[in-house]
């Protein structure tokens, strides 16, 4: 009985650290952080992103998987304080170094809800 208590107990601290995000500011948080920085700056207050994806328009997105939560009531309920992928793009309209790009503008940091993945067929 109390080896199947202890598995339970770690089962539902695995399952609860899992939904934890990475960072303890909110999306709006993290918004006002890093309006205007370059993309030291960026990973300076932040840390390295998961991933650096250059676009084809020449603008590089960068994803922080599972890093942030939405709070606030401008989100559903059903939504706030469930970890989020933050998404940062960087452009910049002269010839620098990727390092000193600026996070381009208000609708420059967004948010995606990471995908449950589906396991054999119905």
């Amino acid at each position: 009985m109390a080896f199947a208590l202890a598995i339970l107990l770690v089962a539902i601290l695995a399952c609860h650290s899992e939904s934890r995000p990475r960072s303890d500011k909110s999306f709006d948080d993290i918004c006002h952080l890093v309006s205007g920085k370059t993309a030291d700056e960026v990973e300076a207050i932040l840390g390295k992103p998961n991933t650096r994806e250059k676009l084809a328009v020449g603008d590089w997105r960068w994803v922080w998987w599972n890093y942030t939560f939405l709070k606030g009531d401008n989100y559903p309920p059903e939504v706030r304080d469930k970890p989020v992928h933050l998404e940062i793009m960087f452009s910049s309209q002269a010839q620098v170094p990727d390092s000193q790009w600026r996070v381009g503008g208000p609708l420059a940091v967004s948010y995606a809800f990471p995908q449950v993945p589906t396991t054999g067929a119905l």
